[in-house]
C-alpha cells in the first residue's frame, strides 16, 4: 500500500508525516496486546543492549498504527512496569554477538566462538551449534551443542551453556546442523541450575521464616514439599549444578539446612568454616579480658 506523505517546516526543521491509509489491514490488535508486549520488554530491559532496546521500543510503537481507535495509541504505549536488578551485566558490547547468534539460531549455522572461561584462566575456541538464548537471574546464556571442528555437526556434548558476556568473538561458518525438535530427544528439562551436569536429588530443611518464599516457587518439575508442624517444611528437588545449590543454600544463612546429598552438605560445612575464619575477630577488635577469653 502507498501512504500519503506530508511535510512541513517547524522551527527550522523539516518534519514528515505519513497519513494513515483509510483501509486498515485486517489485524486483530488492541491496546491490551500492545501493553503485554511492553510488559515483556520492561521485564527484560536490564538484559538488553541499548540499541536493541531502541529497536524493540520503536517496533512496539509502530504497531499502534493498527489500532482502530487512534485515541487509544498514547494509552497503549504507556509503560506500566519496570525491572529492578542488583549487580547487572552491561550487554552493550555484546550487541553484535547477540545478533550473530540469533541469525545462526534462525538458519541452524555452526559458529566458531572464542570463550573466556574464568576457571581456565584463558580463552578457548569452540565450534558450537547454537540452539537458544536463556535468560537466567541477571544474565544471558547460550544453550548449544559442542560439535567437531570439521565434518558433520553432530553433538559431542548436547547441553552446553555459555555465558554470553564471556563470549569474546563469534563467527558463523558455512556448516549447518540439524536440531532435534524439543520434546523428543532433547527436551528442556525443568531442573535447578543453569549449568548442565548430572542430575542429583537435593533435600533441604526450611525454617518457618522462609517457608512462604520457598512454597510459592517451583525449584524443579518433580519437587516435593513436606510441611512441618512448626510452619517450616522439607523441600526435595532435582538439580544439575552443585556450585549453584551450595550458593543458594548459603544465601539463606541459618534459614535453610542442606540435608542431602551428604557430600554437598560437607561442602557447605567447609565453606561455613572458611567464612567463620574470614570473620574471626582480630586482636585489635578484642579488649584485654575478651582477648584472653577468646584465645
Amino acid at each position: 500500500h502507498q501512504a500519503a506523505i506530508r511535510s512541513e517546516i517547524k522551527n527550522g526543521k523539516r518534519w514528515f508525516k505519513a497519513k494513515t491509509p483509510p483501509n486498515q489491514p485486517h489485524v486483530t490488535l488492541d491496546p491490551a496486546a500492545i501493553q503485554h508486549m511492553l510488559l515483556c520488554r520492561d521485564m527484560v530491559w536490564h538484559l538488553l543492549p541499548e540499541t536493541m532496546r531502541e529497536e524493540l521500543t520503536n517496533s512496539i510503537h509502530r504497531t499502534t498504527v493498527l489500532l482502530p481507535d487512534k485515541t487509544q495509541r498514547s494509552t497503549a504505549t504507556k509503560s506500566m512496569a519496570t525491572s529492578i536488578t542488583k549487580g547487572k551485566i552491561d550487554y552493550s558490547a555484546c550487541q553484535q554477538h547477540i545478533d550473530t547468534l540469533l541469525e545462526a539460531i534462525s538458519d541452524s549455522s555452526v559458529c566458531k566462538v572464542i570463550y573466556n572461561a574464568p576457571a581456565r584462566g584463558s580463552s578457548a575456541e569452540y565450534h558450537i551449534a547454537p540452539l537458544k538464548i536463556i535468560a537466567y537471574h541477571e544474565s544471558l546464556y547460550l544453550k548449544c551443542w559442542l560439535v567437531p571442528d570439521k565434518g558433520e555437526a553432530k553433538p559431542i556434548f548436547d547441553d552446553m551453556r555459555l555465558a554470553i558476556h564471556r563470549i569474546k568473538d563469534v563467527q558463523r561458518t558455512p556448516r549447518t546442523f540439524k536440531e532435534v525438535p524439543e520434546g523428543e530427544d532433547h527436551p528442556e528439562k525443568s531442573t535447578f541450575g543453569v549449568i548442565a551436569g548430572e542430575e542429583f536429588r537435593v533435600k533441604v530443611k526450611v525454617a518457618p521464616e522462609s517457608a512462604a518464599y520457598i512454597r510459592e516457587r517451583q525449584w524443579s518439575a518433580d519437587q516435593k514439599m513436606t510441611k512441618y508442624k512448626n510452619g517450616g517444611l522439607k523441600l526435595e528437588f532435582t538439580a544439575t549444578s552443585q556450585p549453584e545449590v551450595v550458593a543458594w543454600v548459603l544465601g539463606f544463612g541459618p534459614l535453610i539446612e542442606l540435608l542431602e546429598p551428604k557430600d554437598l552438605r560437607e561442602k557447605v560445612h567447609q565453606d561455613l568454616k572458611k567464612m567463620l575464619h574470614a570473620y574471626r575477630p582480630t586482636l585489635t577488635d578484642l579488649g584485654d579480658s575478651a582477648r584472653e577469653e577468646y584465645f
